[in-house]
C-alpha cells in the first residue's frame, strides 16, 4: 500500500509544491534548493521514520547471538540491524502481548537473558520512496516544506504555519497508520504513560 511516490525527488517536489515552489529535476547542482535537500533530505525522512512504529517501515527479524558474550550481567548479545532506526519495546517470542523483555541497547549490540535467537521487532530506515503509505507522504511532506521553507521562501510566517500543518499531518498519519494494524504491542509511549 503506498507507491504515491518513486524517489527521494518525487518527494522533495511534494514538499516545494506546499511552498508553490518550482519543482527539482535532481538533488544535484548549485540550486539552494538542491542543495537543501542533499544535505537535510535523508536525515529528516530518517527522523520522521524513527517517531513511530509506521506499518511499512516494521521489520521482524531472528536475532542470532554472537560468538562473544558480554562481559557481565546478561547472558547473550546480539548485534543489531544496520538499518534500524528505533527500537520499540520488545515482548516476549516476538508476540503482541507478551511479558516486557529486559534488555539493554549499547552502540549497535542487544544484550539480554534471551535465549537465541531473539525475536526482534524494530523500525528500518526505508530508502525507497514507493513503499511510503500515502499519509506518511502527506506528512513527510508538510515536515520537509517547513524545514526548507527559509531557503527556498524566506519567511519565516510561513514556517511557522507549515510547522503547525506538519505536526497535524503526522498526528493524522500516525492514527490512520494505528488504525490499519491488526493486534499491535502497547506503545512505547503506553507504557511509559502506565507507570
Amino acid at each position: 500500500m503506498g507507491g504515491i511516490v518513486k524517489t527521494a525527488v518525487d518527494m522533495a517536489n511534494r514538499a516545494l509544491a506546499e511552498l508553490e515552489a518550482p519543482p527539482l529535476q535532481s538533488f544535484e547542482g548549485a540550486d539552494p534548493k538542491a542543495r537543501w535537500f542533499r544535505a537535510n533530505y535523508e536525515t529528516f525522512r530518517d527522523e520522521l521514520l524513527a517517531l513511530h512504529d509506521w506499518d511499512f517501515a516494521l521489520s521482524l527479524v531472528r536475532l542470532p547471538a554472537d560468538t562473544i558474550a558480554p562481559p557481565y550481567r546478561w547472558a547473550h548479545q546480539y548485534t543489531l540491524p544496520a538499518d534500524m532506526l528505533r527500537l520499540p519495546v520488545q515482548r516476549a517470542d516476538g508476540s503482541a502481548h507478551g511479558k516486557r523483555l529486559q534488555y539493554e541497547v549499547i552502540g549497535r549490540k542487544l544484550m539480554a537473558d534471551v535465549e537465541p535467537p531473539f525475536r526482534l521487532r524494530y523500525v528500518r530506515r526505508v530508502a525507497r520512496e514507493f513503499e511510503f503509505s500515502a499519509a506518511f507522504v502527506n506528512a513527510f511532506a508538510f515536515y520537509l516544506a517547513a524545514g526548507c521553507c527559509h531557503v527556498v521562501t524566506s519567511k519565516n510566517s510561513l514556517k511557522q504555519t507549515l510547522q503547525e500543518q506538519a505536526r497535524r499531518a503526522i498526528a493524522e498519519a500516525r492514527l490512520q497508520d494505528a488504525r490499519q494494524s491488526g493486534v499491535r504491542p502497547q506503545s512505547d509511549f503506553d507504557v511509559e504513560a502506565m507507570r
